[in-house]
């Protein structure tokens, strides 16, 4: 094989190697000259194996390749050039002193295309396993509320991806597939677990858009449209769980930053009916360790549930004896059971005021009080709709570094129309009271203890565990404890 054949060859079999990159930038560099020692030099390391990968093509033999070519050429000598002879070495010393620039540009422009790449678009996810002991706040005492008060296993797993269009543009959206097992209801007798994937039994295979936004950037503005993950003040009314619906929200200076927004708070999946909502936050940087939050949530529609509901009347039928005779006409009553989607009093008009603050380098407190401006009340169920809650953590949680830790110990005290505690769309571990669509429930009160420790990087142990009252209290003194052990690992 003459030598300049045996170098296109080489050359051949390295460019299907190389990226879109480094074919792009071909006609960036003149030709090599058919005379120049650079051809003899690569032909002779390819023969003694330094150069890896050529057949005998047998194209282009006599054609002059160009500098950048030829530059890719002795890169890839370079990487196996501990394998080299000293013959070969020198060689390729000489090599790369002659092509430097070109090494150089290839290396820089992969470098700026891959920055540029990853500055556009990239991936991330989590996934978690946790246990809920009580979940549903079951009542000690009281067997009428008894389901629930056993544990179940949760999984989770979600996939993200975020993108930048445009200048002012962005996209980010995230897939959730989750698994509800071994759950128990209090009676000992409930752990089945079939595993099916159409979501009829135990919760297996639940899958969906967790979140799709698309949001517009502009000069300390944000407009947000989609399926979005709203925060709101300190996580009393809302925390990093989705609203369908668009979002507003400005910087105002570096101190103050306010957003509303309007969608349906359904989005996640937990009411039986579209639940439409105006939002807003304010949230003032008093200093750098303080922060103060004032926030509101506002049901405009009134939620739905399937109710059973038994509707009697009666109807004149003709009766005949057994001889066939017409006695006469007779009213009989008659009824149908039938399940209505039905109007719930159940619903929020919440305002909530917070603060948290750094009191010292391993001290933070965190502290939200909530009122819920409820309308009409039926039955004459006794209601209390304020709110309150505190966390004291101690420690340094750093998220990407093992090691790490964290305890805090929390107070609350949630009258029993104070928050949404059906509905589980705040940052409590709780349900924060036991209410229902038809009721407002007996709200709760009570403290509770958690650590959080980085098993590794990006690896999270949470475990806490809460001692309940009823805030309302009725037929009974105490709610079953609530314990909770999660472990999570994001990427």
């Amino acid at each position: 094989m003459k030598k300049k054949t045996l170098v296109s060859a080489v050359l051949a079999a390295t460019i299907m190697g190389t990226t879109s990159v480094s074919l792009a930038a071909e006609n960036m560099f003149s030709d090599v000259p058919l005379d120049h020692w650079a051809y003899d030099a690569i032909a002779k390391l390819a023969e003694d194996g330094i150069i890896e990968g050529y057949g005998d093509t047998g194209f282009g033999g006599d054609k002059a390749i160009t500098r950048y070519e030829m530059a890719q050429l002795v890169a890839k000598a370079q990487a196996n050039q501990e394998n080299a002879r000293a013959v070969d070495k020198a060689a390729i010393e000489k090599l790369q002193q002659e092509f430097d620039s070109e090494l150089k540009g290839e290396v820089q422009d992969l470098k700026k295309d891959v920055a540029d790449l990853k500055s556009r678009m990239g991936w991330y996810g989590d996934a978690r396993v946790r246990y809920f002991q009580n979940k549903k706040q079951s009542l000690t005492d009281n067997y009428a509320y008894r389901d629930g008060r056993g544990g179940v296993f949760e999984e989770r797993v979600r996939l993200g991806f975020w993108a930048n269009p445009d200048k002012n543009l962005s996209v980010d959206g995230r897939l959730k597939l989750e698994n509800t097992i071994a759950q128990d209801d209090g009676w000992g007798n409930a752990r089945e677990n079939f595993n099916t994937w159409d979501n009829s039994f135990r919760n297996q295979g639940k899958f969906g858009i967790d979140r799709m936004t698309l949001a517009w950037n502009n000069a300390g503005t944000q407009v947000r449209i989609g399926r979005n993950e709203v925060k709101l003040g300190q996580g009393l009314l809302w925390w990093e769980n989705p609203i369908d619906g668009v979002e507003v929200q400005h910087q105002f200076g570096d101190k103050v930053t306010a957003k509303v927004g309007y969608g349906d708070t359904a989005a996640g999946g937990w009411y039986n009916s579209n639940l439409w909502t105006v939002y807003g936050d304010v949230k003032v940087q008093t200093s750098p360790a303080t922060s103060i939050t004032l926030s509101a949530l506002h049901n405009v529609t009134k939620m739905k549930y399937a109710k059973s509901v038994t509707s009697k009347w009666t109807e004149k039928v003709d009766v005949w004896d057994g001889s066939g005779n017409d006695i006469g006409d007779v009213w009989v009553p008659m009824s149908k059971t039938e399940d209505v989607f039905t109007d719930s009093n159940y619903k929020m008009n919440q305002i909530a005021l917070g603060f948290d603050t750094q009191l010292a380098p391993k001290w933070n407190w965190v502290v939200e009080g909530v009122v819920n401006n409820v309308g009409s009340i039926k039955d004459g169920e006794e209601v209390n709709k304020k709110g309150l809650w505190s966390r004291l953590t101690y420690g340094n949680l750093v998220w990407n570094q093992a090691k790490t830790w964290n305890v805090y110990a929390e107070y609350f005290n949630f009258g029993n129309a104070s928050m949404d505690s059906l509905g589980w769309g705040h940052h409590m571990n709780i349900a924060g009271g036991n209410a229902s669509c038809e009721s407002w429930g007996n709200g709760t009160k009570g403290w509770g203890l958690g650590t959080n420790i980085q098993l590794a990087k990006c690896t999270n142990l949470e475990l806490t565990y809460y001692f309940l009252k009823p805030h309302n209290r009725t037929n009974f003194d105490n709610y079953n404890n609530v314990g909770y052990a999660a472990l999570t690992y994001s990427f």
